[in-house]
């Protein structure tokens, strides 16, 4: 399984990072990030849908702000547990400070659209958000 999380973060090649992405693989990284970032988005998304689905919200400009919100914290998540487990194997995360935004913006772009999936799949029983995004 961290194989194919590692292929999805590393976009099969295009996106590796080298000595930053090898420490990422040698100590599962990339599951960490991805274990704290799914829930997150899923979480994010039932909430919009069902927690505040009022008729207010339940608007495509409300939707956007939320997609970039979740794409915001997906961010911080990536590049603070990133940081903080660099430390923990005796790397300076200042060595790897490029490589860590381009991985947080990798993540952040996922975020955005297991959001975007993860809408399509719940908001059809949502009372007054069932047509947002579309």
């Amino acid at each position: 399984m961290s194989n194919l999380i590692a292929n999805v973060y590393e976009l099969w090649g295009f996106n590796y990072l080298d000595t930053f992405s090898t420490i990422m693989y040698d100590n599962n990284f990339y599951t960490v990030v991805a274990l704290y970032t799914v829930p997150m988005v899923l979480v994010c998304t039932f909430l919009y849908y069902y927690v505040f689905d009022r008729p207010k919200t339940s608007k495509l400009w409300v939707w956007s702000l939320w997609l970039l919100i979740v794409g915001v914290f997906a961010f911080v998540i990536a590049y603070v547990t990133v940081e903080n487990s660099f430390y923990e194997v005796g790397q300076l995360p200042t060595d790897y400070t490029v490589e860590n935004l381009i991985f947080s913006a990798t993540n952040m772009v996922y975020a955005c659209i297991i959001m975007f999936l993860f809408s399509l799949l719940i908001k059809w029983k949502s009372t007054n958000s069932s047509h947002v995004p579309f």
